[in-house]
């Protein structure tokens, strides 16, 4: 149950620390046969040679269209890069020099369209912002608003605004608490079939909390690094058929917002997005784009090795 409560929160967590019945799309860029191929990765656990835990990735997956260009323009490129909310400094230094490349960054941020971007290193304010400080203290971390260069002139916002969020919610009959016991059921259906991780004993939970510094770092880390993988439990509840807010109608926007840039001449465009609502963008490349993805090319966000031990005098 506590591996249940604990998914259950990181999971609204994940996806919400930014701020889906799904929108049909009636256009598609560069017609091209449909190529069945395998739903790519998004979010991993790396493991050594002994099973234990080495990192916490995220992936880019570049899709391009099979069509041949027209000579005029340059092939169109969309990649989905996975995003975790808090990370290493290191992660998000390298996303920023990444996200240079680019001719449009999509975004999430559930805020107006003319709402001021956080610049990096500005650190945050109220009763949510020292919440965030404190669990980025804890996991020895730093959160993605913080880090990443959302300045910068390529980044695109493509989200829901506050009052567009609220009307979907509305219109879904959503709420938070409601999304929080889908989740629940989800998560502790999982766990009756046997398809869930094991749950997290009390002595893990002890270990954790009164650990040392570094050590008790490493070790909530690992914790929550498994709830972050166990995706499914996410695209079951947030997904599917019926699709939710905090997924399907955000996407939506987003693919909007790639449309729209893709039509003004943007050709290499990056959809930077929580690894959660991946799987619902891939789908939609797939078949409103005619894009195919390749192969994921992986970056380190969290470090999960155990602490190396101070060297003796």
């Amino acid at each position: 149950m506590l591996r249940i409560a604990a998914a259950a929160c990181l999971a609204l967590l994940a996806t919400a620390s930014q701020a889906g019945e799904r929108r049909p799309f009636t256009e598609t860029v560069e017609q091209a046969p449909h190529v069945a191929v395998a739903a790519p990765e998004f979010l991993r656990v790396s493991r050594d040679q002994s099973g234990k835990p080495v990192s916490l990735d995220t992936a880019i997956v570049e899709y391009r269209s099979a069509a041949a260009g027209d000579g005029r323009r340059r092939p169109l490129q969309v990649d989905l890069v996975a995003a975790v909310h808090v990370g290493g400094a290191d992660y998000y230094q390298t996303l920023n020099t990444l996200f240079a490349d680019y001719d449009a960054v999509l975004y999430e941020l559930v805020a107006p369209p003319n709402a001021r971007v956080p610049k990096p290193g500005r650190k945050p304010s109220g009763a949510i912002g020292s919440a965030q400080q404190s669990l980025r203290t804890m996991l020895g971390l730093e959160f993605q608003l913080e880090a990443v260069d959302y300045t910068a002139d390529n980044f695109v916002h493509a989200d829901l605004s506050p009052k567009e969020f609220d009307a979907a919610m509305s219109k879904r009959g959503e709420s938070w608490w409601s999304m929080f016991t889908k989740l629940m059921r989800e998560s502790m259906a999982r766990a009756e079939r046997g398809d869930a991780s094991p749950d997290v004993s009390m002595g893990d939970l002890f270990g954790i909390l009164f650990g040392s510094g570094e050590d008790r770092q490493v070790r909530l880390r690992r914790l929550m690094a498994e709830q972050f993988t166990d995706m499914e439990v996410l695209t079951a509840a947030f997904g599917g058929e019926d699709g939710s807010t905090l997924i399907t109608d955000r996407n939506a926007a987003a693919l909007q917002a790639l449309t729209f840039e893709i039509d003004r001449g943007s050709r290499r465009i990056a959809i930077f997005y929580g690894a959660a609502h991946m799987p619902d963008f891939d789908e939609h490349l797939r078949d409103d784009f005619n894009l195919q993805p390749g192969e994921p090319e992986w970056l380190e966000a969290w470090d999960l090795r155990d602490p190396t031990p101070p060297a003796r005098k």
